[in-house]
Formats: structure tokens, C-alpha cells, sequence
């Protein structure tokens, strides 16, 4: 009994899966020998054909016009080339250039760099040195003095300004200070306190409310 139920399910997925698959097999094997008729009758004929035509009509016209004309006519292009242009320029290059420009640096170097090197060796390379180091000492010289005329400037200003108004603030203003805030300032904010209470009273009186 056990053994049978196994073998009639596998039967049973079996038919179904022949059912479900054979439409698509059937389709892909229609499909599959469309293509290969259509490949053997029509696009292998018609590639061929294409590709004569092109080896024949492009390939072969090229090939003769690159061995026949185009070769043969740069070829010549490049020979009237080399021999307007390419040779007179180098031989201008070589024979007027080269030995006009090595004159041009000879002269140079004879009336200018060399004259040049000299005055700034044994004249403006030394008077340089010597100024730089006299600058450089003038402004360490400039410094200390700067430095003690500003030590000057402010022991003349204490003395002569801040002293004596240290001196007024400490001796004069500060005791005239607390004596006006102990005799009037205070005498003052007691009668306004005072004031205050008399006022508060007659409006309490006045208009009533409580102590």
C-alpha cells in the first residue's frame, strides 16, 4: 500500500509536468528550425553576397587605389617636400643659424655677461655685502635706540603726568571722595528715604490701605 502511493504521485507530476512543458518544447523547437532555415536559406546566402560585394566594390578598389595612387603620390608629395623645404631648412640651420647664433653668444658673453660678472664680483657684489651688513647693523643700532628712547618717553610721562595724578587721586580725590559721601551723600539718601516714607504715608492717609 505504501510502496504504490509513491509511484502514483510520481506519475501523476510527471503527466503534468509533460503537459505544462510539451507546448514550450514544441514552440522551441518550431522556433529553433525557423531559425535555421532562415539562417541557411536567407542570411548565409545574403551575408555572402554582401560580403563579395564589399571585397569586390570596396576592398579591392581601395586596395589598388592605396597601392597605385595614394603610395605612389605621397611618395612624391614627400620628395618635392624634402627638397623645398625639408633640405633648405637644414641646411639654413646648419650652415646660418647654428653659426650666426654661436657668434651672437660669443659677442655676448664678450661685451655683456662677461663685463657683467666682473662688476658684480669685484664691485657691486662687495659695495652689496658691505651696505647689507651696514643696514643690518644700523637697524639693531635703530632698535636699542628706539627701545631706549621709548623707556625715556614713558619715565618723562609718568613723572610729569601720571605721578602727580596718581598723587592728586590718592592725597586729594579719594578723601574729597569719602567725605562727600559721608557727609552729603549719605544726609541725602536718608532725606530721600525720609521723603519716601512721608509720601507713603500721606497717601495712605489720603486714600486709605493698610500699615
Amino acid at each position: 500500500m505504501n510502496t504504490e502511493k509513491p509511484g502514483c504521485l510520481t506519475g501523476a507530476a510527471r503527466a503534468v509536468a509533460l503537459v505544462v512543458v510539451l507546448p514550450v518544447r514544441l514552440l522551441w523547437d518550431a522556433l529553433a528550425w525557423c531559425l535555421r532555415q532562415l539562417w541557411r536559406w536567407l542570411l548565409a546566402p545574403v551575408g555572402r553576397a554582401l560580403g563579395w560585394l564589399v571585397h569586390h566594390l570596396l576592398v579591392i578598389p581601395l586596395r589598388w587605389l592605396w597601392e597605385w595612387v595614394l603610395v605612389p603620390v605621397a611618395k612624391v608629395l614627400w620628395r618635392v617636400l624634402d627638397l623645398l623645404l625639408v633640405t633648405p631648412l637644414r641646411w639654413l640651420w646648419e650652415w646660418v643659424l647654428v653659426p650666426v647664433a654661436k657668434v651672437l653668444w660669443r659677442v655676448l658673453d664678450l661685451l655683456l655677461v662677461t663685463p657683467l660678472t666682473w662688476l658684480w664680483r669685484h664691485v657691486l657684489g662687495p659695495v652689496v655685502r658691505v651696505a647689507g651688513a651696514a643696514l643690518l647693523w644700523a637697524w639693531r643700532i635703530a632698535g636699542r635706540i628706539s627701545r631706549a628712547v621709548g623707556r625715556a618717553v614713558r619715565w618723562v610721562l609718568w613723572n610729569a603726568i601720571g605721578r602727580p595724578l596718581a598723587w592728586a587721586y590718592r592725597v586729594v580725590l579719594t578723601p574729597v571722595g569719602h567725605w562727600l559721601r559721608r557727609y552729603v551723600g549719605e544726609p541725602v539718601a536718608a532725606a530721600v528715604r525720609a521723603v519716601r516714607a512721608a509720601a507713603r504715608e500721606v497717601r495712605r492717609t489720603l486714600f486709605g490701605g493698610t500699615r
